[in-house]
């Protein structure tokens, strides 16, 4: 032993052993709660206010608030789908009229994105489902309404046939308000026929596994089913179109129109059908679609 060093005995030092853990068990009992707190996106779901009373139907407690850290606590089993879809936070509210039992609830979801709002909303619509008009893109149900307005996406479901679910959902709407960014993709659709059925394709569209993130919209035009599709980087997925088309033997035929190129494929799966690119997005047509019809189509900004 070096001169000057303390001995130490050992049954002191073995004495010692339980009073160090006590100490280091109470220092890891002292945190900062703020460090724990989940955070949401600035201006998310839980900032937006929505009325105490709704058609008599007023609110009972404070809106429950998730993240993606714990979405899995109110949406056990589906949590994943919600976040690989962008998902960001979500505010619950219920509503009730004689009692404290909910009459409505109200879901409001932050999505990131308008188009990632808008993705969920087509995969979660019912076959049953009519349109309605609401938010950017609405839907109403027997006992319910889903819609998206800007990034949000909103579900509301009642509990009994007296509960006004359009009613409430207008009120959801008008309290999402200026916050809701405007989702400018759909006015590059073009103004024709009836719309029957508007969606969005995350990947795959149509068996092409180069295509994603595509929006189309189905119309009945006289009679005939036309398909009109925007799909994002347009260079990008030209040259894989283009690259298709060669290694399958794809025949097409390039014209101008209206300034445009356009690329009009003969397909043996899909019959003929247009290629456009334009500035930010390819715009596919499918069916059997005028001239004038497809001058309205390249003339949209």
């Amino acid at each position: 032993m070096k001169q000057g060093a303390i001995g130490w005995p050992p049954w002191l030092l073995l004495g010692l052993l339980p009073i160090i853990a006590a100490v280091i068990y109470m220092a890891g009992q002292r945190y900062d709660p703020s460090a724990v707190m989940f955070q949401f996106q600035k201006g998310g779901a839980e900032a937006i206010q929505i009325p105490d009373d709704i058609e008599g139907y007023k609110k009972i407690g404070q809106p429950r608030q998730f993240t993606k850290d714990n979405l899995y606590e109110y949406n056990d089993g589906h949590a994943e789908y919600f976040i690989a879809k962008g998902f960001s936070g979500l505010a619950v509210y219920e509503y009730a009229k004689l009692s404290t039992q909910a009459d409505a609830l109200i879901e409001i979801y932050d999505m990131g994105k308008p188009i990632q709002a808008f993705a969920v909303l087509t995969d979660e619509m019912p076959k049953d489902a009519a349109a309605a008009v609401i938010g950017t893109i609405g839907y109403s149900l027997s006992r319910g309404v889903l819609f998206f307005s800007g990034r949000y996406y909103v579900k509301v479901m009642t509990f009994n046939d007296a509960a006004p679910a359009g009613k409430i959902a207008s009120a959801v709407e008008k309290s999402i308000g200026a916050t809701a960014e405007p989702f400018t993709l759909f006015e590059r659709f073009p103004k024709f026929g009836k719309i029957v059925a508007t969606q969005f394709i995350k990947e795959n569209y149509r068996g092409l596994d180069f295509v994603h993130d595509a929006i189309e919209r189905e119309y009945d035009l006289d009679g005939e089913k036309v398909s009109v599709v925007l799909i994002p980087q347009p260079e990008k997925t030209l040259a894989a179109y283009l690259n298709f088309f060669k290694t399958t033997n794809t025949p097409y035929t390039v014209v101008e129109r209206g300034g445009k190129r356009l690329y009009k494929i003969d397909d043996k799966y899909e019959g003929q059908w247009s290629l456009i690119p334009m500035e930010d997005t390819v715009i596919g047509v499918f069916g059997k679609v005028s001239e004038g019809n497809l001058m309205a189509i390249i003339s949209r900004k």
